[in-house]
């Protein structure tokens, strides 16, 4: 079986970090892994896109959170005040 070259491998992760708007500290979707050397360019490529994507997802998703967090500290307090404890 033909081995990605780990010069390559590196370029294109360094290629991805280039494009997130801030790049992470960790290594992009597991540089390193043994699985990695068996990827074709094509494959890396996908997983760039895909990492990429995933990212904005995530924080799309911590933002929803964050949004229902707030909403529900503050129907707390205002069930406290209608109870009379605060």
């Amino acid at each position: 079986m033909k081995h990605t070259p780990q010069d390559l491998i590196r370029a294109l992760a360094a290629a991805v970090q280039a494009d997130t708007p801030a790049a992470p500290k960790e290594e992009p979707f597991g540089l390193g892994a043994p699985w990695m050397h068996h990827a074709t360019p094509e494959e890396f490529e996908r997983l760039a896109r895909l990492h990429n994507r995933i990212q904005r997802k995530e924080k799309s998703l911590a933002a929803l959170r964050e949004e229902r967090a707030g909403i529900m500290r503050r129907s707390i307090r205002r069930m406290r005040r209608a109870a009379g404890k605060d």
